[in-house]
């Protein structure tokens, strides 16, 4: 064996020292969850009516000035956002007579979106209009405001589940407030309401659109707990939700960024759950309330460890979708029932009688959303009774509770 001088120990020394600092690799890279969308930028000379919209909402939210930020609204109040949200109203009708397109953007899940403040204004004025010109006897207005207030809510649907939310109340909201006076509306301006509906409910997006943009803001949720472990700043985790997630932050604080297989792991398997989640509504999303598993049954469904470390901060991030298919099984059901009773209110007037059965109309319309099945209508002479069978699925004769929902489902009664 050759023999080797100090120098030479020396080189070799600094040979092995490269040797060794070539072996070693970077730590894991972090994944881009979900796909930056840039900031939707509205036009007025659109044909989508969501740049309508959009625009509306800047221009109530400017016109309302220090009214925005309010919760509750005296009399005097009401009047005066009316007054100031006058041109934004004349956008929204404008918007409302082309045909929407929208166009999601997905944000962190602490974010609100910029035009949500601007449409709850607007969603306000229609609501109270509609039940001023109620008390007013101005029909007309009723009518074409309760028409307008549908298109809008389900044109504002078709985001994630916050969008859906929010649309779901102009649709409420306009239904609850045209109610008094219905019976009182003459032949025309049942008609009119009839049909201006039936175009509004035509414009509800597809449950599986949703589902695909909630699925984005699941992913950016991901995202978010990622970057607050990369940069060790957790404040903003604790401060959103609490101590709800303090054993998923414990585990995040632990887990070093430069192990190879637990780290990505981690991420990689929150990022899964996203997709479990966002694939169980899809596949339930044609089915009736009666068809589908409770919610309670979900993670058995999707077969889901219990002690996944994600878990607190899926059950946080990943469930946003279990009450708005409640809310869209009842809002659905009741809009197909107002409108079948506004036609049938119509046909009484006209023919003196009630239609003996639900035969002459579509079967879109006639479907309860919690059964499947045709909604029980039963009609003599004038008088005629029409409702679902709500969350039991059982046929309960009608019969409900103070506010309609149990256990038949009914049109909201009339407070006197």
């Amino acid at each position: 064996m050759p023999r080797c001088g100090r120098h030479g120990w020396l080189r070799l020394a600094g040979l092995g020292l490269i040797l060794i600092g070539c072996s070693q690799t970077p730590p894991p890279a972090f994944p881009e969850w979900v796909a930056k969308v840039p900031e939707f930028a509205p036009t007025e000379s659109s044909s989508n009516a969501f740049d309508g919209y959009v625009l509306a909402a800047r221009e109530a939210e400017r016109a309302a000035g220090d009214l925005a930020k309010m919760v509750s609204f005296d009399g005097r109040r009401k009047r005066e956002l009316i007054a100031r949200l006058q041109r934004s109203l004349g956008m929204v009708r404008r918007a409302a007579s082309k045909s929407c397109n929208y166009r999601f953007v997905p944000r962190p899940p602490f974010d609100l979106d910029p035009n949500y403040r601007g449409w709850r204004l607007i969603r306000l004025s229609l609501t109270w209009q509609i039940e001023s010109a109620a008390r007013g006897g101005d029909l007309n207005t009723v009518v074409s405001l309760t028409v307008l207030a549908t298109k809008v809510g389900f044109d504002l649907m078709g985001g994630g589940a916050r969008d859906a939310d929010l649309g779901l109340q102009f649709v409420d909201d306009a239904r609850r407030a045209v109610l008094p006076v219905l019976s009182d509306l003459q032949s025309n301006q049942l008609a009119a309401l009839t049909n201006g509906l039936k175009r509004g409910l035509a414009a509800e997006p597809e449950f599986g659109q949703i589902v695909d943009n909630e699925k984005q803001s699941m992913l950016f949720a991901v995202s978010t707990v990622q970057q607050c472990y990369r940069d060790e700043q957790y404040a903003l985790l604790e401060k959103e939700l609490g101590g709800e997630v303090r054993d998923a932050i414990s585990y995040l604080k632990q887990l070093r960024p430069n192990d190879r297989s637990k780290r990505p792991l981690y991420f990689e398997g929150f990022a899964r759950e996203a997709g479990q989640h966002a694939d169980w509504y899809k596949q339930l999303s044609t089915l009736p309330a009666s068809r589908r598993p409770k919610v309670d049954d979900k993670e058995r469904g999707l077969k889901l460890a219990p002690e996944r470390p994600w878990r607190r901060f899926s059950k946080q991030f990943f469930t946003a979708l279990d009450p708005i298919q409640a809310k869209l099984d009842v809002s659905i059901a009741r809009t197909r029932l107002l409108i079948l009773t506004s036609e049938i209110l119509r046909q009484i007037k006209v023919a003196k009688r009630a239609p003996k059965t639900l035969g002459g109309f579509s079967r879109e319309l006639t479907v309860d959303t919690f059964t499947g099945q045709t909604f029980v209508y039963q009609a003599t002479g004038t008088e005629f009774k029409l409702y679902g069978m709500g969350e039991n699925f059982q046929d309960d004769l009608g019969n409900s509770d103070s506010i309609g929902m149990a256990p038949d489902l009914i049109l909201e009664p009339v407070q006197p």
